[in-house]
């Protein structure tokens, strides 16, 4: 059995959460990325004790079942002239920062792995985030992710049902509030649009990427926009915007249509279930225009223009915009699934 050893500074620092994983972990995980062909015994070396946690046990578990986990302190000599491997050295790699020279006495290895784990998060956008997302969402959202990345165990579902009780909270409050929840759910939503990105940042950031998760976030945005619009239909109806409301109601069975056209193509096709075919189709012919036209039909521009009309009081102009700007969206949708039905 070969023998990996990775050294740290302190206790703390091998035990000091990188962006949701103990460095340890992490270092061992970057230490193993080019497969040995062979079982590893991996022991961390510390200069005084350390027990590691329960969680840093089960994320080893879980990232590097291959390699026994042992601990050692300072002075322990590894045997057949293993070699020594800085552990805060491998974290910093892993996110693909130099070691600074600061970084290897007193009290910097601490900053340096803060430092690291930043760098991993923000590695966790995604690069078809449209301008909304880009500028607004992200930033907030990331430093959402950052603050439960400090809670051992926090998993992408926790995010996703903190997802899914803000489309409850929304969808009340447009159904029971009146004007004020009328403004209240547009708050909500675009609070929703925002934290949606939690749980995607933790999957990436913690390798724990999924097609159930992909779909179980698809699924979540899916009904939290049908929820949007049927809710501010019923509160419009109620308020006596009858015309509105029912150009809402016509824009909610298009994108209900829509979005079950493109859901139907991804479950026969396999992968991943999400509800971007359009949008993937659209990006594989890239053009200012086209890609203007992507960033205007995300969710994420969709809730930040439907929060501000609404708090402006133009909902309903809001709603009938919608329902023009849903048709063609739905006919273009189903001009692309037809082609790409033929091709195939």
């Amino acid at each position: 059995m070969q023998s990996l050893v990775i050294a740290f500074p302190s206790a703390r620092a091998a035990a000091c959460l990188v962006a949701g994983i103990p460095a340890a972990v992490r270092a061992a995980v970057q230490a193993l990325a080019e497969d040995r062909g062979e079982s590893v015994s991996c022991i961390v070396v510390t200069p005084g004790p350390w027990e590691p946690s329960a969680h840093c046990r089960a994320q080893w578990a879980r990232l590097v079942p291959g390699a026994v986990c042992r601990t050692a302190q300072e002075g322990w000599q590894p045997q057949g002239g293993a070699p020594v491997l800085d552990g805060v050295a491998l974290v910093l790699a892993a996110a693909h920062i130099e070691m600074p020279a600061a970084a290897r006495g007193g009290a910097e290895p601490l900053a340096a792995l803060r430092a690291a784990g930043a760098a991993l998060l923000a590695a966790t956008a995604k690069p078809g985030d449209g301008i909304v997302s880009r500028h607004l969402n992200r930033p907030v959202s990331q430093a959402i992710s950052r603050q439960l990345l400090k809670i051992p165990g926090i998993t992408p579902n926790h995010a996703s049902v903190g997802t899914a009780l803000l489309g409850l909270a929304m969808a009340a409050c447009l159904l029971l509030g009146g004007e004020r929840g009328l403004m209240a759910g547009a708050l909500l939503f675009q609070a929703a649009s925002i934290f949606d990105g939690v749980d995607g940042e933790i999957a990436r950031a913690t390798f724990q990427t999924s097609p159930r998760g992909a779909m179980i976030d698809s699924l979540i945005d899916a009904a939290t926009n049908l929820a949007f619009i049927g809710g501010v239909t019923v509160n419009l109806a109620l308020a006596g915007h009858s015309g509105a409301a029912m150009a809402g109601a016509a824009g909610l069975v298009m994108l209900a249509s829509g979005l079950a056209a493109i859901g139907m193509r991804s479950a026969r096709q396999g992968g991943a279930f999400t509800f971007d075919a359009v949008k993937h189709h659209a990006a594989r012919r890239p053009s200012r225009l086209m890609q203007w036209l992507t960033w205007l039909t995300m969710r994420d521009f969709f809730a930040a223009l439907a929060a501000v009309l609404i708090l402006c009081g133009l909902a309903p102009h809001a709603l009938v915009g919608f329902a023009v700007c849903t048709a063609l969206w739905l006919a273009y949708t189903l001009t692309v699934l037809g082609a790409t039905r033929k091709a195939a």
